[in-house]
Parts: structure tokens; sequence; C-alpha cells
């Protein structure tokens, strides 16, 4: 049997993309029959520090809080627990490379492990991911920053393999010197039949369920509401498209609280300044996205910074056309004037311009979502990811 052990900074009841992938991936590969364990950080004291959650087993160490700074004192009490867990595993996948990279990959050495990467951002190999968004964004510092970064490559390149969730970080590891042979090119996927369009009449339904007009035109974002999503430029622009379009409708689903980059505060206080009222709508955290998505009309993805964007394949799983920014991993996805449309990242008045065209042309929405349905199933069908991640992990396991 093959033993996979996932070390990651966060996990459940974390929502988020990445965390939301390893449940789905563990729990799948457990089903399969292969023995999976994830070990992560007990940021709350109510959580469980193990438990086994779709049939995989979930360690929990310190310490206890949100931040940065938790997410680096949790190498110690890491370290510790892969050592005692040594004889639990043979394969070890760590996801992110900025804090659990370096630690990773030096313990699956000392124990005899293969090791695979997992990046879970665009420049965690060139060191953008380390500045960018900060005053430290600057050319001297990201000068000093590359020869740090290179060092830690030249031991990062020890792991057996790196998968890459998009084509840009695919190449950013190739120009970062690791092996070509080393990095598998492997999207996360999606579950396409729970993710799935609504006919008119389950639409409606759920439009009911939700609160929403049958004549409204509802254009979604679903994520984590945090600075670097571009959810400043989304409100922005949508504030321009309400003043010409009265159906139009903003439904912002996910949360900030808890993150030290959230932005939800200052959303909310924008849009009641805007006197945008009752047509942008705040849902709060939500564990099961699919109702939502599945009411929609279009999905808005203006993110500035995203390794893929697992919410924007989900909606494409759901049949909505979207538009992405021109940025990462999203144009892994959005086939640009085939499946949806692209801006440039920040800016608020081209977006206000693809939301305009879209929402104008019904057949216009209904043909790209057709093509966004194709696309996930046939890039992005979770089956599929499941079974390529399988066949590496037994292949390193042999």
């Amino acid at each position: 049997m093959t033993r996979v052990l996932f070390l990651t900074e966060s996990f459940h009841p974390v929502l988020g993309g990445g965390e939301g992938h390893i449940r789905e991936l563990s729990g799948r590969l457990a089903t399969a029959g292969m023995s999976c364990t994830v070990l992560t950080r007990r940021i709350e004291p109510v959580w469980a520090a193990t438990e086994t959650l779709d049939g995989v087993r979930v360690l929990r160490v310190g310490p206890f809080g949100g931040g940065r700074r938790g997410k680096y004192a949790m190498v110690g009490p890491v370290l510790a627990a892969l050592f005692r867990e040594r004889d639990a595993f043979d394969v070890l996948v760590v996801r992110g490379t900025r804090v659990l990279g370096l630690p990773g990959v030096g313990a699956a050495r000392a124990l005899g492990k293969a090791v695979v990467l997992q990046p879970e951002l665009n420049g965690e190999a060139s060191g953008e991911v380390y500045t960018w968004g900060t005053p430290l964004h600057v050319p001297h510092v990201r000068r000093a920053l590359g020869v740090a970064v290179a060092a830690r490559n030249l031991l990062l390149r020890d792991a057996d393999a790196v998968v890459a969730m998009s084509h840009a970080i695919a190449d950013e590891f190739l120009a970062a010197r690791f092996a070509a042979e080393k990095i598998v090119l492997m999207a996360h996927g999606v579950d396409t039949t729970r993710f799935r369009p609504a006919s008119a009449a389950e639409r409606s339904a759920l439009r009911r369920e939700l609160g929403l007009a049958d004549s409204a035109l509802v254009v979604t974002y679903t994520g984590r509401l945090l600075r670097g999503k571009g959810l400043e430029t989304l409100l922005e622009a949508f504030t321009a498209v309400a003043a010409q379009e009265p159906r139009a409708q903003l439904m912002i689903v996910g949360s900030g609280e808890g993150q030290t980059l959230s932005v939800e505060p200052e959303l909310k206080e924008s849009a009641r300044r805007g006197g945008l009222g009752e047509r942008v709508r705040f849902t709060g955290r939500v564990d099961d996205v699919a109702r939502h998505l599945r009411a929609s009309d279009l999905f808005v993805f203006p993110s500035e910074f995203e390794a893929l964007g697992l919410s924007l394949i989900e909606a494409a799983a759901c049949g909505l056309p979207a538009i992405g920014a021109r940025t990462g991993g999203i144009v892994d996805v959005i086939e640009a004037g085939a499946s949806g449309l692209l801006f440039t990242p920040g800016d608020a008045a081209g977006l206000a311009a693809a939301m305009r065209a879209l929402l104008a042309d019904a057949g216009r929405r209904a043909g790209m979502g057709r093509r966004a349905r194709q696309i996930a199933r046939d890039r992005f069908d979770l089956e599929d990811s499941v079974s390529r991640y399988a066949a590496l992990f037994r292949e390193l396991r042999g």
C-alpha cells in the first residue's frame, strides 16, 4: 500500500482553494485504497489535535493563532511530528515552498522518503511572492532576496517531483533550473458532477432559496476576501455597470474573517459609500458554493496574483462564462473570446466594459458557458486528477 503524508500550512476548517484541493484529493485517494495523512497547524485551540476526516487521518500541531508568525513557528512541531510519523508514510507532499519547503525536503531526505513539492502561489521559485504587494517590492530588495532564494532553490531541487498546477508555475520552476523531468504539470481538479449547470427549473428554485429575483443579472465572485484578489477593482467596475444596468447584482461569496490580508470591512464600507445597497450581497463564509454558482449568470475572477484559481474552475464546471484577470494560471482556464473574457489586472474600466458586453448578450453568455463546461470536463476533471496523482505517488514509492 502506498502511504502519503500531506504537509500543509492550513487545512479544514480553513476555507480556500488549496485547502479544499488537499481535502478532496486525500479523501479520494483514501477511498481508492491509499493510506493518507494530513499534517497541518492547529490554529484554533477548539480544533481537534487528531481526527479522521473522509477516511484521512488529520494531525494538527501548534502553535495556536493566525498570521505569518504562526506559520514559521510551526516548523519545529512539524519536524518533530514527521519523525514521530516516519513509519506511517512513504511519500511526503509539501504544499507551498515558502515556509515548509526546506524543512519538508530536509526531513524527507533524513528519513529516506520520497518528497513532492506542490507550489501554491506564483513567485515561489523566483522569490517574487515574498515582496509582491508590499513596500519591499523594489529592485534592490528583490535583487538581494533573489540571491537568498537561488541558494534555497539549490536544496529544493533535490525533491523528487514538483507538481505545477499551471503553465506559469511550470515555466517559473524551469527558469529556476529545476530539472525538467521532475516538473509535472497537473492542475487541480473539481467534481464535475457536483459542479454542473442548472436547468431552468433548478436555477429558479435556487434563486428563490437565495433570495434572488429571476430577472436579476447575477455577477458572482467566490473565494477569500483578501488583498491581491482584485476585489477593490471589482467593486469599482460594478459601480459603473450598476449605474447603466438596473438588473445587475453582485454576489460576493466568501469571507476574509481572521485572515491577515482581509479586506472584507473595507469592501463593505466601499459598497455602502457607493450607494450600492442591496445591489451587492456579501454572503459570508459558505461551505458549499455550488448552489450560488448554479444560480448565477456570470462569474468574475479579478485576482491580481493567482496560481490557478479553483473557484474559477468550479464556475466553469457549472457552465458559467467568466471574466478574469490576465495573470498566472487564470489564462489556463479561460479561453479568451470562447469561454470568457480577460482584462488587465487592476483595470476597472476594462473589467466594467467586459461585464457590460456579456450582461447585454444572453446568447453569447450561453455559448461561452457551454465551452467553459467542456474545458472543465476535458482539463480539470477531479477523477482524472486523482488518477494522475495516484500514479505519481506509486511511481515515487517504487
